[in-house]
């Protein structure tokens, strides 16, 4: 993937490096690995493990768990339930986890086949509230969300802990207490 977007951006690299910019060579080299399921990164007490999720025909499917401080975050990535990822999510303070919510879903794409196919690969709010309860983040968070407030209450059905949606700009601030912000800090209106 990597190697195909530097050719597609050969002539913008070939303008700044070369004509106009004459900016350093080192400036667009690019320095990625492909990865595996278990630890991708490890440096100055920031830990990133990878794991595998079930994503259905899209493999492989990541999800991330990042371990600094004795702090946690897991990210769920794309995924339908998966043994794999309450193994690496146990314990987290922090678990992003997308979901999608058939009833708006249905409403998107009346067509069956593409309802069908697009559930199958995802995790539904109640599936995600079971999710919860076994991994029992101190706070769980919907990311790539097709739902709206009402998909919280359906997680609640299986899930007791604090839950919120996810949105642009939301900062967690995780410590001894769990700190959400929402929109850009300190910004006028």
């Amino acid at each position: 993937m990597m190697q195909h977007l530097q050719s597609a951006f050969a002539f913008d690299i070939h303008i700044r490096r070369d004509v106009d910019e004459k900016a350093s060579p080192d400036g667009v080299k690019v320095l990625a690995h492909d990865i595996q399921e278990g630890v991708a990164y490890e440096k100055n007490g920031v830990k990133i493990t990878s794991f595998l999720v079930d994503h259905g025909p899209v493999k492989p499917a990541y999800g991330f768990r990042l371990d600094y401080g004795g702090h946690s975050l897991a990210l769920s990535g794309d995924t339908r339930p998966s043994d794999n990822l309450i193994k690496f999510c146990r314990g987290v303070d922090a678990l992003i986890h997308e979901v999608l919510d058939p009833e708006v879903l249905r409403k998107q794409h009346p067509s069956e086949q593409l309802f069908q196919a697009v559930v199958q690969h995802h995790t539904t709010p109640e599936q995600a509230g079971s999710i919860f309860a076994r991994v029992e983040p101190r706070l769980a968070v919907y990311s790539h969300a097709v739902g709206t407030s009402a998909t919280v209450d359906q997680t609640r059905r299986a899930y007791a802990g604090r839950v919120e949606m996810g949105e642009d700009l939301m900062s967690i601030d995780i410590s001894d207490e769990i700190h959400v912000q929402r929109g850009i800090p300190n910004a006028r209106e």
